[in-house]
């Protein structure tokens, strides 16, 4: 990701000084306007074109992961929220035996809804519920995009006993 971003902040600079410049053509020779005010704004152009592409990064884990586990969840927009869903199971044939709910337990893995949450980030973070099968329990939590290929799966126990997992994209 911070080549792909490397690349759009230079290539944004070079347009940027293309345009900024101004030619004068004196008896046949360029000359380029060179003053403090065309690096100032030069440099507050990169810094917000890098913004700018880490916001975008930062808040769209739609497409398919891999958990620590092999198992894969697909990602994708549901309403006002994202939700995850288990798309591979790590193993055929697991089924949700731990669920507390008689009605969902014993459910099969694949298509289990495993997560929802917010699309609105705060601090980077996409604030939701997410679902373990090994306990059967909902937990507070978090998805933060570390990079491009990389999201951060953190569920919390009252919001100080927290655990993450980080997954890896596989597909989109």
């Amino acid at each position: 990701m911070g080549v792909q971003i490397g690349a759009i902040v230079f290539k944004r600079f070079v347009m940027l000084q293309l345009a900024i410049s101004v030619v004068d053509t004196n008896e046949g020779k360029t000359v380029f306007w060179r003053t403090p005010q065309r690096y100032i704004l030069g440099t507050i152009l990169i810094m917000l074109t890098y913004l700018s592409a880490s916001a975008a990064f930062a808040t769209d884990p739609t497409g398919v992961w891999l958990t620590k586990d092999k198992a894969e969840i697909t990602i994708k927009e549901c309403g006002q929220n994202y939700c995850g869903i288990v798309s591979k199971p790590a193993k055929p044939g697991l089924r949700d035996i731990r669920n507390p709910d008689p009605q969902l337990n014993g459910r099969p893995i694949l298509g289990l809804p495993l997560l929802e949450v917010q699309k609105d980030a705060q601090h980077g973070k996409l604030p939701g519920q997410l679902y373990n099968p090994l306990d059967g329990k909902m937990y507070d939590g978090t998805l933060e995009l570390k990079n491009a290929d990389k999201l951060r799966v953190r569920g919390c126990v009252l919001r100080v006993l927290c655990l993450h997992e980080d997954w890896v994209r596989i597909g989109s």
